[in-house]
């Protein structure tokens, strides 16, 4: 597998607007790479830099200092962003800030058409993307209509009409009721494992993170940790140090731990927590 994004000693700033204020340090040395066809989870509590992180993969922000290559193309050049974006799809937190149009499939239509994409090709892509979000049966619905979860899978199916290789969600659940959360989850995973999409995470929703098979987290505009799940959320008492809470199962297993309990230290799922905990009680 090839890297398809790569960040090196990438440093950015926000400068506030005002005179004689000193520019807001958000990233600092920040080096990344993601593989074709990586689900990477992104974790941070606000403020850590990883919403920064994400609009630099696809030129919505450039570096001030280092470089972010996105399939080999540096994206500090200008004459190429709409080459960038062609690669990398982004969906946003609020789905009604991505919704244009007054019917779902002239919604998902929208970027194949600014692609230039010609009619016939577009209507394949549009029935394509909606059946690949399961929601081709809200073709001909409004927008306004849906719930939040059919709508960020709405905007979901925009970006994937598109071809992109990537595609990055920047908190894209956190304005989702559970069951919204969940639908938005189940079509991520699917694109990732039947298509092969590279997907980049951004959540702060450890049931979330776990389904990856990657997490990252920052820190004050730094990498802290980055690893497999169970590798990563092994480390409880560092995550909570900086203000990060561990999946239940894995809090449940540290507490037992400091009362003497031995347990693996990569324990995400429910399952394998039942399997634990049935080893403590009395044998028949």
């Amino acid at each position: 597998m090839k890297d398809l994004i790569q960040f090196q000693n990438v440093s950015f700033s926000y400068n506030q607007g005002v005179e004689d204020t000193e520019p807001v340090a958000v990233l600092h040395n920040v080096s990344l790479s993601v593989q074709e066809g990586d689900f990477v989870a992104v974790l941070g509590h606000n403020g850590s830099g990883k919403s920064t992180l994400a609009k630099h993969i696809n030129a919505i922000l450039q570096p001030a200092e280092g470089l972010v290559y996105v399939d080999g193309i540096d994206t500090s050049d200008g004459e190429l962003v709409f080459d960038i974006r062609q690669r990398v799809g982004m969906v946003f937190q609020n789905p009604d800030n991505q919704i244009v149009a007054t019917v779902v499939e002239e919604d998902v239509a929208f970027g194949p058409e600014n692609l230039g994409v010609e009619p016939g090709e577009i209507r394949k892509r549009v029935d394509s993307a909606l059946k690949d979000v399961e929601m081709y049966e809200f073709r001909e619905h409004a927008p306004h209509q849906l719930s939040g979860g059919q709508k960020q899978r709405v905007a979901i199916a925009g970006i994937i009409a598109m071809r992109p290789k990537c595609i990055v969600l920047d908190e894209a659940t956190a304005m989702l009721d559970p069951r919204g959360r969940r639908e938005v989850m189940r079509t991520v995973r699917a694109l990732n494992r039947e298509h092969g999409t590279t997907v980049v995470f951004i959540t702060h929703f450890m049931d979330e993170a776990v389904q990856a098979n990657r997490v990252v987290v920052v820190n004050e505009g730094r990498i802290l940790l980055d690893g497999v799940p169970g590798q990563v959320f092994s480390n409880v008492a560092l995550l909570k140090s900086v203000g990060l809470d561990v999946p239940q199962v894995t809090e449940l297993l540290y507490s037992l731990g400091q009362e003497g309990f031995t347990f693996p230290p990569d324990i995400l799922t429910v399952e394998d927590c039942v399997s634990q905990l049935t080893r403590l009680l009395p044998q028949p």
